[in-house]
């Protein structure tokens, strides 16, 4: 099975902990808002919907190249077991088109293929079906495992021929009705009192996990009735582009294009470069390709990667009015004016797809060139697409954002030996530089990255009739525009080139717009273009967030390649060492089953929570919201085909269900054994009561086993730090945590006005522009005494610098060199959490990690506001 980038993890375990939250507060709301403020630092407002009161919804935003479609996989599992408490949910899940459709289908019923090995191996033996089959579905292949009918939204609306067909009764599902109990009959369409033998009443009773791919484009008010008609479990969306006015998206996670890069998912930055005529910019972008293909040589014979990289052009439409650069008009001069062979060249449109049933991947494949209009074949990816050209000049906002998105994936994601292949190259004909700039990055909007991201991915080629210009721009975007107000326009004809094309002025508004940072004789001449006195103290008001420093300070030192790297701690085995992490104390044996393994009734309450049923009036919307997980769970239970388990097998499910690598089976089996026993001999309760209450019983055990694992990992943490350990902690610089240089993972890109200029990265990530954590880092920046630091992320064990608690690992706030040579690490603590146990534990380990680094390495949790403790540290 394929396994799971950082990020796609990391979203997958905010999306269970949202539905246990859905779980324990029976709120969809309440737990909303509670996961959105750890995942964006504040709470969200939940936007339900209106039709299906109660109803977990929720969306995880990934863009483009960020594998949603295998998260969304992965998520299924997690749905039934973590809501429905079901080990055989039944799945609809909806795609934008026919194509998607079809190509989804293909690839979950495809046993090779890394979607079908997610689903298997998360949630079971899995059935794929479309709605033609899913007419004649039977309850004995409902009962056999997980159940996944991909189809179109519009396949389920009454003025579609296969939708019609979703609501008439047919004798082919008549065993679905069978002796159904009265539970399950409210709320089923029936003809003359007589339940309908339909497909929409069997999800109806089956209360399906909605999974929607490109959800954005199922949220309008005719969606969500449809969707309500199948009384679904839950509804969770997957989409680069979350609807955010009218009936918006709940996005509980979203994905960075940063974390993109560093799982090295996409081609970044993107190279572009404009033109104005248009058979000089094709004689470029013909040059770039061979240039990358010279380069997929090289890296072939480094690594045996094969790749072969592929220009997509963008053609005009035909026009009857004017002459326009037709498919054929550039087929044309790629075959004559500039030799391509013939065999290299498909033609990919409404009317033609010369790529139909070829590989484009496979060596002996010889195309190299994709001429399209608008867009290509839905759903069409081939990560060998390095090069877009587009010929059809246009501002329009849709131009290139359709095809843009097939040349952002990077082949097999990973990066390459060579620098250039883990790019991407977009050129394009205009007149108008700015415009394309702004047309690229809307379109990159438009393929799920965030507005304050886009720039720092653009890396502009400028036009080389300007002569004296860099090739390339080495400037760094604001991470905010900055905008003033204008009388008149600024007299751009006194500014250089490269300056002119980093501001813009708005007529209608008024306002200039400064988007890039200047150096302080940019700002000079900048000031010397405005009209009057007023713009003139403007800009010298906003210098501070304008100007970059002079010399060497434009470049941060990641991009200078400045090595920051920060000793970690290790454990000494006979004098070998290996790091110090939770693998250290794992390993060390412990007895399950010699410890209590009693469920009293705080523990476990033998009162399992039912619904009321679905017979509540209009005014009692609140109730129905309030009871929609309890009734969903016992709706749920309804069709378990689980009674008549010994307690053997009910012993045997739970083993399996609890994670428990550190416990061998035998232990985990007797100490089970006990737990099941007891509840049945020792508090009279019936076997067939906890096997239809399983998952429940699951989390009470998981829990009784995690207190127990607390303990002993509590214990064994605490031998390693003692001075006479047999296996004492030591401080090697050769196990260096080294924070790669190209690669900053930030979810969030920090937005504030303070200019930061030591931080390692061009980017500072995950810090909001106000709030003591800021200040901290403000703090850390004007000390003089620090060279560099870093906003060192949290939960990014590949690319930060962590030490090891005895519960998880510790990701401190700050890390600094400091300029002579020592290294400076900061957990700023709020002064009402700087004595709880988790900041003792840290503070614990960090002091210890000082220690032990013979004065080469200091540890600081200052307590709230007493920044000061930082500068005394540093000069102790």
């Amino acid at each position: 099975m394929l396994q799971l980038k950082e990020y796609q993890q990391r979203a997958l375990d905010w999306l269970s902990a949202y539905l246990r939250r859905c779980q324990s507060s029976r709120d969809a709301d309440e737990a909303f808002y509670h996961i959105t403020r750890q995942t964006f630092g504040r709470g969200i407002p939940y936007t339900p919907v209106d039709e299906l009161p109660g109803l977990p919804y929720v969306c995880l935003r990934i863009p483009t190249g960020g594998g949603k479609t295998l998260v969304a996989c992965h998520a299924v599992a997690i749905a039934a077991h973590e809501l429905l408490h079901s080990d055989r949910p039944l799945v609809l899940w909806l795609t934008p088109s026919n194509a998607i459709r079809e190509q989804t289908i293909q690839a979950l019923n495809n046993p090779n293929h890394p979607y079908r090995q997610a689903i298997e191996a998360t949630a079971g033996p899995t059935s794929v079906m479309d709605v033609s089959q899913a007419l004649y579905l039977q309850p004995a292949t409902l009962k056999s495992g997980t159940t996944i009918i991909v189809a179109t939204m519009q396949a389920f609306r009454v003025d579609d021929t296969e939708g019609r067909k979703v609501y008439e009764s047919s004798g082919a599902l008549m065993s679905h009705f069978n002796n159904l109990p009265e539970e399950l009959k409210t709320g089923l369409e029936s003809v003359n009192g007589a339940v309908k033998f339909s497909l929409a009443n069997v999800l109806y009773m089956r209360r399906p996990i909605l999974i929607v791919d490109e959800a954005h484009n199922a949220r309008t008010p005719l969606s969500f009735k449809v969707l309500a008609r199948f009384n679904p479990s839950c509804i969770l969306e997957f989409t680069a582009t979350p609807a955010t006015k009218e009936n918006p998206s709940n996005v509980l996670h979203s994905v960075s294009a940063a974390e993109l890069k560093a799982e090295a998912m996409i081609k970044m930055p993107i190279r572009l470069k404009v033109r104005s005529r248009w058979k000089e910019l094709l004689s470029d972008a013909i040059a770039e390709r061979i240039s990358l293909e010279a380069a997929a040589r090289a890296e072939q014979n480094q690594t045996s990667e094969y790749l072969r990289p592929i220009m997509l052009l963008q053609a005009q439409p035909r026009s009857q009015r004017k002459e326009t650069l037709t498919v054929e008009v550039v087929r044309k001069t790629l075959l004559a004016d500039f030799n391509i062979p013939e065999n290299q060249v498909a033609r990919s449109t409404g009317e033609i797809d010369e790529l139909e049933g070829k590989d484009l991947s496979q060596p002996g494949c010889p195309i190299r060139y994709v001429i399209t209009v608008q867009a290509l074949r839905e759903g069409w990816d081939c990560p060998f697409a390095y090069v877009l050209c587009s010929v059809a000049e246009s501002y329009s906002s849709t131009a290139i954002e359709q095809i843009l998105g097939r040349v952002l994936r990077l082949p097999k994601a990973a990066r390459k030996q060579h620098e250039a292949l883990n790019l991407a190259y977009v050129f394009s004909t205009s007149e108008n530089f700015g415009a394309v700039v702004n047309q690229l990055e809307y379109s990159l909007i438009q393929n799920g990255f965030e507005k304050q991201e886009v720039q720092a991915m653009i890396q502009q080629i400028r036009q080389e009739e300007q002569p004296g210009l860099p090739l390339f721009s080495s400037r760094r975007p604001l991470a905010e525009p900055v905008s003033i107000s204008l009388a008149s326009e600024p007299a751009f004809e006194l500014l250089p080139p490269e300056l002119a094309s980093s501001v813009s002025y708005d007529a209608g508004a008024g306002k200039l717009t400064i988007q890039a940072q200047l150096d302080p004789e940019e700002c000079r001449l900048l000031r010397d273009a405005l009209p009057g006195a007023a713009a003139k103290y403007a800009i010298d008001r906003l210098l501070g967030k304008i100007v970059q420093a002079d010399g060497a300070d434009l470049v941060p030192p990641a991009e200078r390649g400045e090595r920051l790297a920060v000793p970690q701690l290790v454990v000494l085995h006979d004098q070998q060492a290996e790091l110090f992490e939770e693998t250290s104390f794992l390993s060390i044996p412990w007895r399950l089953s010699q410890c209590d393994y009693r469920l009293v009734e705080s523990d476990y309450s033998a009162n399992r929570p039912l619904g009321h049923g679905l017979e509540i009036d209009i005014s009692d919307q609140g109730k129905l919201k309030e009871e929609f997980i309890s009734t969903l769970q016992q709706n749920t239970a309804l069709f378990s085909t689980d009674l008549g388990w010994t307690a053997v097998e009910l012993v045997y499910w739970l083993d399996r269900a609890i994670p428990h690598p550190d416990i061998s089976w035998g232990e985990a089996n007797a100490f089970l054994t006990r737990l099941v026993m007891h509840l049945i001999e020792g508090r009279g309760l019936t076997l067939d009561q906890l096997v239809l209450d399983k998952y429940r019983l699951r989390d009470a055990a998981a829990e009784k086993i995690n207190a127990h694992r607390q303990a002993t990992h509590q214990k064994a943490y605490q031998s390693f730090l003692l001075p006479d350990s047999q296996t004492p902690l030591a401080f090697r610089p050769e196990f260096s945590f080294i924070y790669p240089p190209d690669a900053y993972p930030y979810n969030t890109l920090y937005k504030g006005n303070y200019v930061f200029t030591r931080h390692y990265y061009p980017q500072v990530g995950d810090l909001e522009g106000h709030g003591e954590e800021f200040e901290c880092a403000q703090f850390l920046d004007g000390l003089p005494e620090v060279h560099t630091w870093v906003r060192n992320l949290e939960r990014r064990p590949n690319h930060s610098f962590w030490l090891q608690t005895s519960t998880d690992r510790f990701y401190p706030d700050f890390v600094c060199q400091l300029q002579d040579g020592r290294l400076l690490v900061v957990e700023y603590k709020g002064a009402d959490r700087w004595s709880n146990d988790d900041s003792v534990e840290k503070r614990m380990i960090g002091e210890l990690w000082e220690k032990r680094s013979q004065g080469k390495c200091l540890f600081v949790m200052p307590k709230g506001k007493d920044l000061e403790a930082i500068r005394n540290k540093i000069q102790w």
